[in-house]
C-alpha cells in the first residue's frame, strides 16, 4: 500500500525512521561509553620511579570485587589520604597529587578503578558503582590506620564519588573535590546536547539511560554536598572546563556547610588546575588537610 502514498509522506515516513534509528544507535553508544572500560595501559610510571616506597595491596568491594591499588606508607604519618581516579581512569593518574601528599606527612591510597588496570570487573559506571570502590577503600584505611584521620580526594567523577562516600561514612573526615559534576543526568543531558542537539537529547538520553545497569538519578552529589558539615570540603575547578560545569562547583560550595573553601583557577580546563601550577596545587591541597585532619 505504501507505493500509493503521496511522495511527501513516503520522504517524511523515510526521514521518521531514519531519525529513530539514528535516535536508537546514538543512546546505545551513549550507554556503552558509560559503562564500557577502556582497553588496560601497561605503561604508566609507578611510585618506584619517584622513589617512594610503597605496596602492592587488594581490598573487596561490597559487591565482592577485588580493587587493586598502592599504598604509600609514611612513618611519620599524621593522616591518611585516599585518592580518587576520574571516570575509566586508573591509579596511576592521580600519582601526582599521591606522592605530594605523601611527601606533606601522609599515608595514602591510590587504586584502579573497577574495570581498570588490575582490579576485577568487566562493566563500569559513572560514580554509582566505584562509590563501592570508595567505600571499601575507606574501610581498608580504617582497618589498616585506625587511631590516624582519614580525607578523600577526587578528580572528576572521582570528586562526585568523595562527596557521595564522605556524605555516607562519617570516618571520612575531610573531602577535596576536582572538577567534580553535581548530577550525572544534567551531565549527560548537557553532553548530549553538544553532540546530537537539543531536539534528539531527550530522546537519546530517555534509551540511554534504560540502557545502563543502574539509576543514574541516584547519582546526585549536589544533594550530598550539604550533609558532609561539620566536616571541611574544598572544592576545586577550572573556570574553562566543558567537560565538568564549574558551576557545579559554585553550587555545592553554597549548598555545603562550614567550613568549606572554593578555588576557581583562571584558565584551567576539566582537571587542569593541578598540571597549570603543580607547587602551588600540592601546596593548597596539602594545607587543606594538614588544617583539618591535624599537624
Amino acid at each position: 500500500m505504501s507505493r500509493h502514498l503521496p511522495p511527501r509522506r513516503l520522504v517524511l515516513g523515510a526521514i521518521g525512521a531514519t531519525g529513530a534509528a539514528l535516535v536508537v544507535a546514538a543512546s546505545r553508544h551513549a550507554a556503552k561509553r558509560f559503562i564500557t572500560p577502556d582497553p588496560v595501559e601497561t605503561r604508566f610510571l609507578t611510585p618506584w620511579e619517584l622513589g617512594i616506597e610503597y605496596e602492592d595491596m587488594v581490598f573487596q568491594t561490597e559487591d565482592g570485587l577485588e580493587i587493586s591499588g598502592w599504598w604509600l606508607p609514611n612513618p611519620e604519618a599524621r593522616r591518611t589520604i585516599i585518592t580518587l581516579a576520574g571516570h575509566n581512569a586508573a591509579r596511576h593518574h592521580v600519582l601526582g597529587i599521591s606522592s605530594a601528599l605523601h611527601r606533606a606527612g601522609a599515608n595514602v591510597l591510590l587504586f584502579d578503578n573497577r574495570g581498570r588496570g588490575t582490579s576485577e570487573g568487566d562493566k563500569i559506571s559513572l560514580g554509582h558503582y566505584e562509590r563501592l570502590d570508595a567505600e571499601a577503600a575507606a574501610d581498608y584505611v580504617v582497618r589498616r590506620t585506625p587511631n590516624l584521620p582519614l580525607g578523600m580526594m577526587g578528580f572528576s567523577m572521582g570528586g562526585a564519588v568523595a562527596i557521595m562516600a564522605a556524605a555516607r561514612d562519617e570516618r571520612i573526615k575531610a573531602v577535596v573535590a576536582d572538577s567534580a559534576f553535581a548530577s550525572q543526568s544534567r551531565l549527560i543531558t548537557y553532553h548530549l546536547r553538544q553532540y546530537v542537539g537539543r531536539f534528539f537529547a531527550p530522546a537519546i538520553f530517555r534509551l540511554a539511560k534504560g540502557a545502563l545497569h543502574y539509576d543514574i538519578h541516584e547519582v546526585e552529589p549536589g544533594k550530598d554536598a550539604a550533609k558532609i558539615s561539620p566536616r571541611p570540603v574544598m572544592f576545586i575547578h577550572g573556570e574553562l572546563d566543558t567537560v565538568t560545569d564549574p558551576d557545579d562547583s559554585i553550587a555545592m560550595y553554597k549548598a555545603a556547610g562550614e567550613p568549606k573553601e572554593l578555588w576557581i583557577v583562571e584558565g584551567a580546563g576539566h582537571v587542569d588546575a593541578y598540571f597549570q601550577d603543580r607547587g602551588e596545587y600540592s601546596w593548597r591541597v596539602a594545607e587543606f588537610f594538614e588544617k583539618h585532619l591535624g599537624r
